[in-house]
């Protein structure tokens, strides 16, 4: 049996609500509240709240436990008045359909369309460069304002030619967008099997299963063929604190580097980080309490 835990926060408390899942040894997703507005088919408003979802197993964890704890620390951060909505599914039941019946169409950027693969481009969008994403155990199908940040990012930097490396990619769509627009090759890193089980379901379903590397590993393991002409990294603050040394190593002089899961809390260590380890800031675009950042190695 599994239970979800659903708790819906303040977008500024989703990572440290991340971390606490990672303490907890459990998987954990995340999707931003929005509401519909009658402007377009793919038109939404942010609520500025995000839930997020923890899946615990009844036979590898305690969910008694585990609900207790977040309870703790709801009323320790000062959100007493949140409570978890609990959801309860079968071995064989798949615990993520509710969630793929509210993903639609979404266009991010000037020239971006992310779809489920029940959905079609329409005829205005055909000129749009299409990301299909089949929503699965893994961060990353649009919505969430870091990858946002990502692919705006990156539309202003020309990659044709490029090797590249995503850095907790996901469900991949980083990398789909880049190789979509002309990199010649790259490596999409994950350190959660699932997630790399569902990033090669879409990279089947974007026509590059042959052409995208992808490996289950953490940052520290991973050892490129070559140094990258540019990276990106959508991960949380702490992960690029850790290891924006050793990530720094992977680029070539001159490469580009986009970094996103960056809160206003830790944006300043995050920007001191880059500096000491020669990055030199092109431009930062915030959404909401989340900042993305482009950058040039030097």
């Amino acid at each position: 049996m599994l239970k979800r835990f659903n708790i819906k926060v303040p977008t500024e408390y989703e990572e440290p609500l991340i971390g606490l899942a990672e303490r907890f040894g459990v998987n954990v997703f995340t999707s931003p509240v929005i509401m519909e507005t009658d402007r377009g088919e793919t038109d939404y408003d942010f609520t500025g709240e995000t839930t997020v979802s923890f899946i615990v197993s009844d036979t590898e964890q305690k969910p008694d436990e585990i609900y207790t704890q977040i309870c703790n620390w709801l009323k320790e951060t000062g959100l007493e008045a949140t409570k978890p909505e609990i959801e309860e599914y079968s071995d064989n039941q798949d615990w993520m359909a509710g969630f793929r019946e509210h993903f639609q169409s979404l266009q991010v950027g000037k020239n971006i369309i992310i779809r489920p693969p029940w959905e079609h481009l329409t005829t205005e969008d055909e000129n749009k460069i299409g990301l299909i994403i089949d929503p699965g155990m893994a961060f990353g199908t649009g919505t969430h304002e870091t990858t946002r940040l990502c692919l705006e990012l990156l539309e202003d930097i020309d990659v044709a030619g490029n090797y590249f490396l995503d850095m907790g990619a996901g469900s991949g769509i980083l990398s789909f967008y880049l190789m979509k627009r002309g990199a010649s090759a790259g490596a999409a890193v994950e350190i959660e099997g699932a997630a790399v089980e569902n990033m090669k379901k879409n990279a089947a379903l974007n026509g590059m299963s042959d052409r995208l590397k992808m490996e289950c590993s953490d940052i520290e393991s991973f050892k490129p063929s070559i140094p990258a002409d540019g990276l990106v990294a959508n991960i949380t603050s702490p992960v690029i604190l850790d290891n924006i040394a050793i990530l720094s190593k992977m680029v070539k002089p001159g490469a580009w580097g986009v970094f996103s899961g960056v809160n206003s809390t830790n944006a300043e260590k995050v920007r001191k980080a880059f500096k000491e380890n020669n990055w030199k800031e092109v431009k930062e675009n915030t959404e909401g309490d989340w900042h993305g950042f482009y950058l040039i190695k030097e």
